[in-house]
């Protein structure tokens, strides 16, 4: 029995650790510089049905104009088929923030065996997720409805992120590189 436990606190430990992490990377194809949180755990119930991280996102072009979005991850929801229109709302601290889903202009690339859901946004939703007491969120489908409330250490991933990478203006991606062909 007690070896059970050690096991399953283990493990949930290092799903907790593996949680948080936020990465920058130039995406050559499009020519974007990313800064992205990364499997930002919304609640941290151990043996939660479904697995549901918020993480944010910015994308750089090399003129210095940046765009902002929420990636909403979740593990597959049986029968589940995302709403039409607005269908995602956070609640921050009170004040309702309604979502469409769009598309990334860069690749968002899911996580093997989670769906990844974005919404386009503002730097300043950002900054109220950073410094809320009180964070909800409900994913409206066409038969059902997922809500979720922000865990603490959710609301610190926030506020990590934007230290790390708001601190100084967003630097551009790098220009790509031209191979010149040689004279001989």
């Amino acid at each position: 029995m007690k070896t059970a436990l050690l096991i399953a606190a283990t493990a949930a430990t290092t799903l907790l650790a593996a949680c948080q992490n936020t990465t920058q990377r130039v995406d050559r194809f499009d020519n974007v510089r990313i800064q992205q949180m990364e499997a930002n755990h919304v609640t941290r119930g151990v043996f939660e049905k479904v697995v549901v991280c918020l993480n944010a996102r910015r994308e750089i072009r090399p003129g210095g104009a940046a765009d902002h979005f929420l990636l909403l991850e979740h593990t597959p929801i049986p029968d589940f088929t995302l709403a039409p229109g607005e269908s995602f709302t956070l609640l921050i601290d009170g004040a309702r923030h309604t979502l469409a889903p769009t598309n990334s202009p860069a690749a968002v690339v899911s996580r093997p065996g989670f769906t990844t859901l974005t919404f386009r946004t503002t730097a300043p939703v950002f900054v109220d997720l950073a410094n809320a007491r009180k964070v909800e969120l409900r994913l409206r489908g066409t038969t059902s409805v997922l809500e979720r409330r922000l865990a603490r250490a959710s609301i610190a991933e926030f506020k990590s992120y934007l230290l790390k990478y708001y601190q100084s203006p967003p630097a551009p991606p790098d220009a790509p590189v031209a191979q010149n062909l040689r004279k001989s």
